[in-house]
């Protein structure tokens, strides 16, 4: 009998400090939408925004297209490559990279931004007969699921579904809704409001 306590109290202390630590990582208190202070830093993954846990912490910029890292000792400034960034906050903002970065500017069980630009179609032209770019102005309106991590193009389609499945009572206000894609916005914003108990 003695054996088998020893036994149970070794398996106490060595797992018990790993699970503490796994607890305490993934505890909901420390999710990002209940902060009351954004830590400085970038974000290299969606993990690391939802804890609000930067990995990077050094002096670094942002020049409204790149990120740079300022090395302490020499003052030079290397580029931080996009494709190892997935947002960063500067202590007051958060923002996001898509095609470009992006603020958050609505946090819930879905985080909501908008990216505006130019995309590039081709087109023929007649005389002489060619391939020409053509620039088109386009705004995409994005949400990412909180709970997942995935981003997906806001339509009227999506927020239907979602509020189908979540929400039949404010898909019924949304549907009588006259111009409903100039309201997407103001319904994820309704649907977090109502929503907090969706968050995982």
């Amino acid at each position: 009998m003695n054996r088998y306590f020893f036994i149970f109290l070794v398996l106490v202390v060595y797992e018990s400090p790993a699970q503490l630590l796994s607890d305490s990582l993934m505890n909901r208190d420390n999710y990002i939408i209940y902060a009351t202070v954004y830590k400085k830093g970038v974000y290299k993954t969606f993990e690391e925004f939802k804890y609000n846990d930067p990995s990077i912490v050094e002096d670094f910029t942002f020049d409204k297209n790149q990120l740079w890292l300022t090395d302490s000792k020499t003052g030079k400034n290397s580029k931080i490559k996009k494709n190892e960034v997935w947002g960063f906050s500067d202590g007051a903002r958060i923002f996001v990279r898509w095609r470009k970065y992006n603020e958050i500017v609505e946090m819930g069980r879905y985080c909501y931004f908008k990216e505006k630009g130019t995309r590039v179609v081709f087109g023929y032209s007649m005389f002489p007969l060619a391939i020409i770019p053509i620039p088109v102005p386009y705004t995409d309106e994005l949400i990412i699921n909180f709970n997942t991590g995935k981003p997906f193009l806001l339509s009227k389609k999506l927020l239907k579904e979602i509020l189908a499945i979540d929400d039949p009572e404010l898909l019924t206000e949304f549907m009588n809704e006259k111009q409903k894609k100039k309201k997407l916005f103001e319904y994820i914003v309704k649907y977090n409001d109502r929503n907090t108990d969706k968050i995982k």
